[in-house]
């Protein structure tokens, strides 16, 4: 039976390679960089210089900006002027004064010769529209660009869009869904706040925006200016012409963004990647539950067949379905396959088989929209947690032995250590979690600058050091480690889920992270064996002898 499923698992793999080689082709040709500038810094930069917006407009087109983003008024903008306010408008909003806040940044107008200041200038201008209760007058169409800026909550609907074939550039960390968009007129878009140009270095500012172009598949850059307090006019065309420089070095090129071709992989292939992923969850069923090996046999065949009937039904749905059970089992089937004489062969053996789940992976996140990230990977928590519970399932095992057992207090003051610093972890998956140290940014950044790519810190440092360790164990599928040693490997595999991210940014950001967490690994291993035989050589202190 073994041999039955992973030959299923092995064609799996040859249809999802198939898949991961039509992403390649689509990626690769997309080079092109858009920068955009805002025109209300602008305009705050001409005020407080007292340099006319027309010579700032002049000198941005000879930096190669070919774009200037437009800003309509807000509610908060025309109550402070103590301008009128549409009756439709008002009827949106809340009666309670304290409930206005989170509608005073929504557009209001747009003022008409802004965009002819633009377009005199020899400029495209893109305005920024927003998802709104109200309608607002598209002054922005007798201008005709090329591009628009979205962003906001919940769905924009296609009327805000009045029809405009012009690319949309989605907001990132600020984008809404919108009503049947084609995915092959969408890019993404990445920019910097007001308030952390304030704040940020030069270099900060340039990592940031080459660093989301490299990794993130961003292909618009909105760019601010910096206001006379923060070094002014001069300062921003340094960065501007430093930025250009970066974005070349890193073999793209600045010019008008295209969106990626479309691309949708057969259903076949994603049903033959999907009978791979069930066999792969077969075979660790029956290493977990070895007396229920018929019954796990029988769930992954219903799981299989499940699938197949949502592929017709809800592609996406099963898609996502899909790669959330590869991103669970094949960390933990890889530390069930542990094959191999040496430990170097039992480790590959291990990486073997996650890069067969990171592969998966790639073969279900399929097409143009998770490109641009108009749909996603769902279940990053889950993810996270579940591998490590199985894990320390398959420690602990048998469970009623386990639970029966003498605990001492300092076992279970250490157990509650452990639990807040896995509450801690879990808080740092996302986007959104807790925030990051400045030490461990500085490290990232400086990896980053040596490697290209930096690699992810829970392989480097924890998850395939503690592999190496494991496996060096007496009993390396029973290692107290294993724990520790799944978060590499569904470290990895995450690593994959981002498809906003191109292939070979993650393929490089897997080799470093295994090369070096290895060779960390063997490090700690050789420090602990010298450490042993020091101590066992000090006759005179006997400093925490070990044995």
């Amino acid at each position: 039976m073994k041999r039955v499923l992973w030959t299923i698992i092995l064609v799996a793999a040859l249809a999802a390679l198939l898949v991961a080689a039509q992403r390649w082709m689509v990626e690769r040709p997309n080079r092109t960089v858009e920068l955009v500038y805002d025109f209300v810094g602008l305009q705050q930069l001409s005020q407080e210089s007292g340099v006319p917006l027309e010579r700032l407009l002049a000198d941005l087109k000879g930096a190669e900006v070919g774009t200037i983003a437009i800003q309509p008024e807000s509610l908060g903008e025309r109550i402070l002027a103590g301008g009128a306010i549409p009756e439709d408008v008002r009827a949106e909003l809340p009666e309670e004064v304290g409930d206005l806040g989170r509608f005073l940044t929504l557009p209001l107008a747009f003022h008409g010769e802004q965009f002819q200041l633009v377009q005199e200038a020899g400029l495209q201008a893109a305005p920024k529209l927003n998802t709104v209760p109200w309608d607002v007058e598209p002054v922005w169409l007798a201008a005709q660009p090329q591009l628009l800026i979205l962003s906001g909550q919940g769905t924009m609907a296609q009327d805000q869009l009045q029809g405009s074939p012009a690319v949309l550039a989605l907001v990132e960390f600020s984008t809404p869904r919108l009503e049947a968009a084609e995915p092959g007129r969408v890019v993404r878009l990445h920019g910097i706040s007001a308030r952390e140009m304030q704040v940020l270095s030069d270099e900060r500012i340039l990592n940031r925006y080459v660093r989301a172009v490299r990794e993130r598949n961003i292909r618009v850059l909105y760019v601010r200016p910096f206001m006379q307090a923060e070094g002014g006019w001069q300062r921003s065309l340094d960065v501007l012409d430093a930025l250009g420089a970066r974005l070349e070095a890193a073999g793209f090129e600045l010019g008008t963004a295209e969106p990626f071709a479309f691309w949708q992989p057969l259903g076949l292939l994603t049903a033959l990647v999907a009978a791979g992923i069930w066999a792969g969850a077969i075979l660790y069923g029956q290493a977990l539950f070895p007396g229920l090996s018929r019954l796990v046999l029988g769930g992954g065949i219903l799981g299989y067949l499940g699938s197949v009937a949502l592929l017709a039904v809800s592609p996406l749905l099963a898609k996502q379905g899909l790669a959330l059970v590869a991103a669970v089992v094949f960390p933990c089937l890889a530390l069930e396959c542990q094959w191999g004489g040496t430990h170097f062969r039992r480790a590959h053996s291990v990486l073997l088989v996650s890069l067969l789940g990171a592969l998966f992976v790639v073969g279900t996140l399929s097409g143009t929209e998770f490109l641009v990230k108009m749909e996603e990977f769902r279940g990053v928590k889950l993810m996270h947690v579940l591998p490590i519970a199985l894990m320390f399932f398959t420690v602990v095992r048998p469970v009623r032995d386990w639970l029966r057992r003498e605990v001492p207090v300092r076992w279970l003051l250490a157990a509650g250590g452990v639990g807040l610093v896995g509450v801690l972890y879990v808080l740092r998956t996302g986007n959104f979690g807790i925030p990051v140290l400045e030490a461990e940014v500085q490290l990232r950044e400086a990896l980053e600058n040596l490697l290209r790519v930096r690699p992810r810190t829970k392989e480097l440092f924890l998850g395939h050091p503690a592999l190496y360790l494991a496996l060096r164990a007496q009993d390396p599928k029973r290692s107290w480690l294993l724990p520790l040693a799944v978060i590499g490997q569904l470290s990895l595999v995450n690593t994959f889920t981002h498809t906003h991210t191109f292939l070979w940014v993650s393929l490089l950001r897997t080799l470093y992270g295994w090369v070096f967490g290895y060779a960390l690994g063997w490090l700690v291993w050789r420090i602990y064996h010298w450490g042993k035989r020091w101590l066992r050589s000090d006759s005179r202190f006997g400093v925490l002898r070990v044995r």
